[in-house]
């Protein structure tokens, strides 16, 4: 064959193994952002750092056969099949749903950074929106996605955080009245619905659904806006509320270090498990910070190997709620916020 022709064969194997999709996604570490700077507060006072709070992200690419040579050479680097990681195949819609989760999450950080500071919030809705339900629980046959909680035991709910201090009390297997307003027409309905079992939590009886406040509207005293840039989804909701805190109390929340952080929050101080754990662990790494707070409820086979890849090179904590973090980060507690 002619020289010429090698060539040519070469680089259209090269163009194909760096520009042809194929039915995988590559997930590795992503940007690392300090929240501090995109924390932007007006009619209020507010404080700077030395230190960093940054929430990490992941970096996920449609995979070529090159970057599927790099996912198997480097053990920071996942292969996802293309239904897993675009579930319903429309990318564009999935993040449309993460920028809303986005959108939502840092409204409940504000608001969760307020409560802890003792600034008033003013919290209005109209039940509690059901976002999900479990098939494993009772509640599947009774309720559906979109319906509203409006009452429970005849207690009128306003907010979603209502909902489960009204259940509280009761086991698995106890009968609980909801009254519902369906999604479909708007109809109001009395039902009675089992709690099911938590294999989690044995303490009590669970409703198997995620709730939000239903035509939330709050209002805050003063303005806090947090700036996401690109970035979407819910996992950043604990460092925005750290970062929060720290723009609104004197001195420095992280003593001057770089502390990376994931994590969802809850309205409560309750932080989730996320995705990508793994690869947000390499991102913190390769960005300098020397602390990494992570969600407790993250499963052994992930910390496994978050603490594989930290490898000495930085320090990992876990942290179930808001209290856990600030514990780590400040234990001798909170500078005073001016009110």
């Amino acid at each position: 064959m002619w020289p010429w022709a090698v060539t040519l064969l070469l680089l259209i194997a090269l163009a194909v193994a760096t520009f042809l999709p194929v039915g995988y996604y590559v997930n590795g570490p992503g940007s690392v952002t300090a929240t501090q700077p995109r924390v932007d507060i007006s009619g209020h006072r507010s404080y700077e750092s030395d230190g960093e709070i940054m929430y990490t992200t992941v970096s996920e690419r449609h995979a070529t056969p090159l970057l599927l040579l790099q996912a198997w050479l480097d053990s920071t680097i996942d292969i996802v099949p293309e239904d897993v990681a675009v579930p319903t195949g429309n990318r564009q819609e999935e993040r449309r749903y993460e920028q809303r989760l986005m959108d939502r999450s840092k409204i409940t950080s504000i608001e969760v950074a307020f409560n802890k500071l003792g600034l008033p919030v003013t919290i209005n809705g109209t039940g509690a929106f059901i976002t999900d339900i479990s098939k494993d629980f009772p509640a599947s046959a009774e309720l559906s996605q979109g319906d509203v909680i409006t009452a429970v035991g005849g207690t009128p709910v306003k907010l979603a955080s209502d909902v489960r201090p009204l259940i509280e009390g009761l086991q698995a297997g106890d009968d609980v009245d909801l009254t519902v307003r369906h999604r479909d027409d708007q109809s109001i309905e009395d039902v009675t619905v089992e709690l099911g079992r938590n294999e989690e939590d044995l303490t009590r009886g669970y409703l198997g659904v995620a709730l939000e406040t239903a035509d939330e509207d709050v209002q805050f005293p003063f303005e806090v806006n947090l700036d996401s840039g690109s970035v979407i989804g819910p996992s950043a909701g604990l460092a925005w509320t750290l970062g929060v805190i720290d723009r609104l109390t004197p001195g420095d929340l992280t003593q001057g270090q770089r502390v990376a952080v994931t994590g969802t929050i809850d309205p409560d101080g309750t932080v989730g498990p996320i995705g990508g754990i793994s690869q947000k662990v390499a991102g913190a790494i390769d960005e300098g910070a020397t602390l990494f707070l992570y969600p407790d409820r993250t499963g052994k086979a992930d910390v496994k190997r978050m603490k594989k890849i930290a490898n000495g090179h930085i320090t990992l904590k876990p942290v179930a709620t808001l209290d856990d973090a600030l514990a780590i980060l400040d234990p001798d507690g909170l500078g005073a916020s001016e009110k």
